[in-house]
């Protein structure tokens, strides 16, 4: 089973390791995955939900289990009141502590009273001391978590803090009693004390953390407008009358009433009525539907002008929505293959941080001789050291991107296929309902006998009761012409090849060239130029013949899709190389492929032979995108790097890729593209940013860079750390500024 859990006290990509290890040490633990900012967790097991919960609360972490259709788990940076107040307070108390420690270098004298030069050193200590006591309890989450971490043996960035303030506080402690045991000694230990460095670090760190929280906030903002998307009420009729229901109380079979300004509380059809609706939350685009009698509805579309009746066939969590939602809130929760690197980091990061901090006051109090000094460096490396910023490089990432696609109508399903989208250089497009409209049309009509409309008329009249594409297009011919066919009736179907009916008195046939030559053992000789003519088309043919006569050909072709030039075009700018894989004949398959750009065509493929294409490309050394929207694309959308599959295609279709376009665009496999190559541009950016800062600012930590007269103080350090998360996910805020207007060349 799958159970979505909340959890509480992660702080870092250490926290993150230790919770997943904690659960994946348990047996019938099939897979476990961890949303750092969402605080979530999706765990695939066999075992009981309890035991999955004790084992977290063994880690010192809090767990719930997630409600049933409580929606996406997304963070929330709200501060309130209180954490306001508390905020207010440790930045007025640490100005105070800062100039009563720094002023005098700053040009700020002290009061008279706290001068060590003039015998108030021990007031000065216990005034400093006063000031930073508030500390112990304004930072006893990071205490408390920090000594849970450490008891568990799995220290993480709140030890980190812990240990810098607590050390910092203690030892000042310390100070001050001596100051009061030894007076003489007092305006030593006052320059020695660290009190300020435990005001400022809290402060940092906690400022620090509400603006990060913020920004994170900031990159749920595209998820949590698709959870706000589906209205809470909804009006139904009952017995002919109005009425408002809660939408939760709708079932399949109400008949639902939508007014301007209403939202779609469930999926259905039109019944009755007429309106223009906004499906921008579905497909991306802003351009309002007309909606008649047969339409689909949508849960969360918008009535923008009309008024209509609809059946309700879908509710809750069995909606188009609601499956969005999941989909990218399972995908902003993955993790994607890059973030590897930052997790074998952050599983030895803190012990190493706390090593290098013991060894800094080691080197350094025996080669100067001041543990005041050795202190101070020590407490600067622990709090400088930043294993949230790697925690946070793939995951804010990955959650602004998944958010900015859905809202472009693209549903990216987890973020393995995100990081693949930046690394393909290879898309195989399929051809009908793809790269072709799919809508088959007549485009030549080459009568042997009699004139066009007659021979549509016979065609039709033989074809009323077939449901082929081709006799599809023949139809709506007749019905663009206005003609009204004869009526036939004995009809007989030989599958895949034609069929037989009775007009009046005389047998007619209508199928392919095998059906009239064979079958109905018909010469097609008088055809043969005709034939030639439109086969050069890219024509499907269709042959009407009477008794032992042909009477004509009817050439019909897709088209190719409005914009697919466009997108090839595109794709070709990338650097992309663009592949044909059709099931359809060559010449048809070729004059689409000319239309839109495409230079390399395979045609007259099975679904096997397809996905044996796509293999081909694989083994070359190709990243491969496979694009489609038939149940006959399911097996080459497996086999390719990345399926992506066309929104209007087959479920089949749909369920066997990675990403799905709603709206249908052949130009939105060059957008996905795009925003899969910057996400993981802004990816390697923040580990990079993450890495090197941690390997430039630890040496100067621990004083590198004395010989240059650079040091750095402990709250120094703590604004410091707080940046380099603050620059991650700023950085990351960035994929939020995607949008269609920046995809077209």
């Amino acid at each position: 089973m799958k159970t979505e859990f909340k959890i509480t006290g992660m702080a870092c990509a250490a926290c993150v390791r230790h919770v997943e290890g904690a659960v994946t040490a348990l047996p019938d633990v099939q897979s476990v995955s961890i949303s750092l900012i969402a605080g979530s967790m999706t765990v695939i097991h066999d075992c009981p939900k309890e035991a999955v919960a004790e084992a977290v609360r063994r880690a010192g972490y809090g767990v719930a289990v997630a409600e049933r259709g409580a929606g996406l788990s997304l963070p929330t940076a709200t501060v309130s009141r209180r954490d306001a107040l508390r905020l207010a307070v440790s930045v007025a108390l640490t100005v105070l502590l800062f100039l009563l420690a720094m002023g005098p270098m700053l040009g700020i004298p002290r009061p008279g009273f706290l001068d060590p030069k003039t015998g108030g050193g021990r007031w000065l200590l216990l005034t400093e001391f006063l000031l930073a006591l508030p500390f112990l309890w304004i930072g006893r989450r990071y205490f408390v978590r920090g000594t849970a971490s450490l008891l568990h043996r799995a220290p993480t960035m709140d030890t980190l803090v812990m240990l810098g303030t607590g050390v910092a506080f203690l030892h000042g402690t310390v100070l001050l009693v001596l100051a009061f045991c030894m007076p003489e000694r007092a305006a030593g230990y006052a320059s020695a004390v660290n009190f300020e460095a435990t005001a400022m670090i809290f402060t940092f760190v906690t400022v620090g953390k509400t603006l990060e929280g913020r920004a994170k906030d900031k990159t749920a903002d595209a998820l949590r407008a698709l959870s706000a998307l589906s209205p809470t009420a909804a009006t139904v009729l009952r017995n002919g009358e109005e009425v408002t229901v809660n939408a939760s109380e709708l079932r399949r079979g109400d008949i639902a009433v939508l007014r301007t300004g209403d939202a779609a509380p469930a999926d259905g059809h039109v019944t009755d009525g007429f309106c223009t609706m906004n499906e921008a939350m579905l497909t991306g685009e802003s351009l309002p539907v007309d909606k008649r009698p047969g339409d689909t509805v949508t849960a969360g579309c918008l009535v923008t002008d009309g008024r209509i009746l609809f059946t309700v066939e879908a509710t809750g969590e069995e909606t188009a929505l609601s499956e969005m939602i999941r989909m990218v809130g399972e995908a902003a929760a993955s993790t994607a293959p890059i973030a590897r690197l930052a997790d074998r980091v952050s599983a030895i990061f803190v012990p190493a941080v706390t090593g290098i901090s013991l060894l800094t006051l080691i080197l350094f109090f025996a080669i100067t001789g001041d543990f005041s000094e050795a202190l101070r460096h020590a407490i600067s490396v622990l709090v400088i050291s930043c294993p949230c910023a790697l925690g946070l490089a793939t995951p804010t990432a990955i959650m602004a991107s998944t958010g900015t696609a859905a809202r472009l109508g693209i549903l990216v399903k987890n973020a393995e296929a995100l990081e693949t989208l930046g690394r393909i250089d290879t898309v195989a497009l399929d051809k009908t309902g793809t790269v072709s409209t799919g809508v088959m049309q007549v485009e030549a009509i080459r009568p042997a006998i009699g004139g066009e409309e007659e021979l549509l008329c016979y065609a039709a009249a033989v074809e009323a009761a077939s449901t082929h594409p081709l006799a599809e297009a023949i139809r709506r011919e007749i019905a663009v012409r206005g003609l009204t066919p004869p009526t036939a009736e004995g009809f007989i179907t030989l599958e895949g090849r034609g069929l037989a009916a009775d007009i009046g008195k005389e047998r007619f046939f209508v199928g392919n060239a095998a059906f009239l030559a064979e079958d109905a053992e018909i010469d097609l000789v008088p055809v043969a130029a005709a034939t030639e003519e439109l086969l050069a088309l890219g024509c499907s043919l269709v042959y009407v013949g009477r008794e032992e006569s042909v009477l004509g050909v009817i050439g019909i072709a897709d088209t190719e899709r409005p914009g697919a030039d466009k997108a090839v075009a595109a794709l070709a700018h990338r650097g992309v190389h663009t592949v044909m894989l059709t099931g359809d004949n060559p010449r048809a398959a070729a004059k689409i492929a000319a239309a839109t750009g495409i230079g390399e065509v395979r045609a007259s493929l099975t679904p096997e032979k397809k996905a044996e294409a796509v293999a081909a490309l694989a083994a070359d050394g190709h990243r491969v995108a496979m694009v489609g929207d038939g149940i006959n694309d399911a097996l080459p959308l497996v086999r390719a790097d990345l399926g992506i599959a066309i929104g209007a295609g087959a479920d089949a279709a749909i369920a066997s890729a990675d990403v799905v376009l709603r709206r249908s665009d052949p130009y939105d496999v060059v957008t996905a593209l795009d925003i899969g190559r910057r996400t993981l541009r802004i990816i390697k950016q923040n580990l990079f940013w993450a890495l090197i800062y941690n390997s430039i600012c630890i040496p100067a930590a621990a004083g590198a860079l004395l010989p240059l007269g650079i040091s750095l103080m402990p709250g120094v350090s703590a604004a410091a750390m707080s940046l380099s998360s603050l620059f991650v996910v700023g950085n990351s805020l960035r994929l939020l500024r995607f949008g269609r207007g920046m995809r077209k060349e």
